[in-house]
């Protein structure tokens, strides 16, 4: 069998994309490959178009859209080829962003299913794999994405996105951007349906996470490793030039912003960031790089060094 270069991942908002990402791109490496997993908020990101001060600022036609999103897929697909060996997991990117920016301007789905064939064709050389997380009752979803993130977090996006043609005859607030969901995943669902290509889709309303985990494995022909027995260096780390400061305890961080997150050993110095492409690298004497790939947080950036202020 041949195996995949590209594997994207797709499905509603809180459906699991970047854990899931994140799960394949640890197993990607334990399997003895080279990965590289482009998050949603990857910075620069590839193969989005949006700037990084905000959605709002950047708004062309639908064939200034296209036009510019396939040359960036056209260049990513050769970058990706000239990086030979490495599988590249991309999530949000192939199905969401499309979905988003065609349903703002209330393109015909006709449309959106032809462009995404272009940039399918586009990264076909990658022999790219496809899995659409998804909940059979889409109300299941929404609700699970209100519940998760708050009905201010719908409000929010409803807030920032308002003034698109898509909301003129919707309902404002939180229920417009719940049609909107409605609308996305029947985009989604009609996508995945009509591609040709390999692909996977899981239903997730069991939140049956190891049988799913298993189901994906399998179909990227992959063992489920067990992560190796690591522990990084307890500590407070700092960058004083940025202000920004990361708490060690454990396999536990608490992020500049306050946030906590699990860590997993990638080796004896290299510890995964649950969650984000980002790799903590520790070296000696008590300092702690910023390495994997960066995200719009600052403090994520590829290369940054705190070092530890109470080791």
């Amino acid at each position: 069998m041949t195996e995949p270069r590209l594997i994207m991942l797709e499905g509603l908002p809180a459906t699991g994309k970047s854990t899931i990402s994140d799960f394949l791109r640890m197993q990607l490496e334990r399997n003895g490959k080279k990965a590289k997993w482009i998050h949603e908020v990857a910075s620069p990101h590839p193969l989005l178009l949006y700037p990084e001060d905000g959605l709002q600022t950047w708004n062309p036609s639908l064939d200034e859209y296209e036009a510019s999103a396939l040359e960036k897929w056209a260049l990513f697909s050769g970058t990706a080829m000239r990086d030979e060996g490495t599988v590249y997991v991309l999530d949000s990117s192939f199905f969401q962003a499309q979905i988003f920016f065609f349903l703002w301007n209330n393109a015909p789905y006709e449309r959106l299913e032809k462009f995404i064939y272009k940039l399918y064709d586009a990264v076909k050389r990658l022999r790219p794999a496809l899995i659409y997380l998804y909940r059979e009752n889409t109300e299941a979803s929404i609700a699970y994405l209100e519940k998760d993130r708050g009905i201010d977090g719908l409000e929010s996006i409803w807030q920032r996105d308002k003034a698109r043609p898509y909301y003129r005859d919707k309902p404002a607030g939180a229920e417009g951007f719940r049609q909107f969901l409605r609308d996305y995943a029947a985009f989604a669902g009609s996508l995945f349906d009509s591609l040709d290509c390999k692909k996977l889709s899981v239903e997730i309303s069991q939140a049956d996470w190891p049988r799913h985990r298993g189901e994906m494995l399998s179909f990227l022909a992959l063992e489920n490793m067990a992560s190796p027995a690591f522990y990084p260096p307890n500590g407070t780390y700092a960058n004083e030039t940025q202000g920004f400061q990361i708490v060690v305890d454990g396999l536990t961080m608490i992020d500049p912003h306050g946030g906590e997150r699990a860590l997993t050993p990638k080796s004896e110095n290299k510890f995964y960031v649950a969650c984000l492409p980002v790799i903590l690298r520790f070296e000696a004497p008590g300092q702690l790089v910023m390495s994997g790939m960066q995200i719009c947080e600052r403090w994520t950036t590829t290369g940054l060094k705190y070092v530890a202020a109470y080791p």
